[in-house]
């Protein structure tokens, strides 16, 4: 299935399409097995991340390819699980030209993770100190999925890590090193923060966890309704 050159080998509107007829026979596990491959693809498409080396010798990451990177899985999963649910329109494209889809995609992704990378005024940045703004941590704080009170719950703590596991896979290992306890960025020496096992910016793991908080409120809420 991987290699192009092998006659078995599905062209990837094939291979959505399985994707997509996969919910009418009930099974995760043939979902999950096509679902990965064709992930991969798109993942192929995207830009690399990777410009330099941190200190330490691991990779640091470009800052606007990987936001979007993250927006083109993002758009790409939200459209799958929407679908996987009903139908979603929007996947009949990809389906006659699943290339041309992913490449529109990208040029859009790239386009807004520029301006965003270079706009003058961040949003949640100080001006003078360049640190997050305190009400916006303190607002997201309050709104955090894994706060310690909610994980004393072993109903919503069940529901939460099946909630993460659906997560796309940038999200995941942020939010598996936060139940972990590693911090963000940490300056004590010997400490190892996720910024440094990650190999990526700090703005970049908190944007990350930002979009998990998201979805992982909206997917809790929803069960709980």
């Amino acid at each position: 299935m991987t290699d192009p050159a092998k006659p078995e080998y599905l062209p990837s509107e094939s291979l959505l399409h399985l994707v997509r007829e996969a919910k009418f026979d009930n099974s995760d596990d043939h979902f999950e097995a096509l679902y990965r491959e064709l992930r991969r693809r798109v993942l192929a498409r995207l830009p690399r991340p990777e410009v330099g080396r941190t200190a330490e010798g691991k990779p640091l990451e470009s800052q606007t390819k990987v936001d979007a990177v993250d927006a083109v899985m993002d758009w790409f999963q939200e459209l799958l699980m929407l679908d996987r649910q009903g139908y979603e329109e929007r996947l009949d494209y990809l389906e006659v030209n699943f290339d041309h889809a992913v490449a529109a995609a990208r040029s859009t992704a790239k386009r807004g993770a520029w301006r965003h990378e270079n706009r003058s005024v961040p949003m949640t940045y100080d001006d003078e100190t360049s640190e997050l703004n305190a009400e916006i941590e303190e607002a997201a704080a309050a709104q955090n999925p894994i706060s310690e009170s909610k994980l004393d719950d072993p109903g919503y703590r069940s529901r939460l890590y099946a909630a993460i596991e659906r997560l796309p896979e940038p999200q995941r290992l942020v939010m598996g090193l936060l139940l972990k306890g590693y911090p963000i960025e940490s300056k004590e020496t010997g400490v190892r923060d996720i910024v440094s096992i990650l190999g990526c910016t700090e703005k970049t793991v908190r944007n990350r966890r930002d979009r998990a908080f998201e979805v992982l409120r909206q997917a809790l809420n929803e069960e709980e309704t």
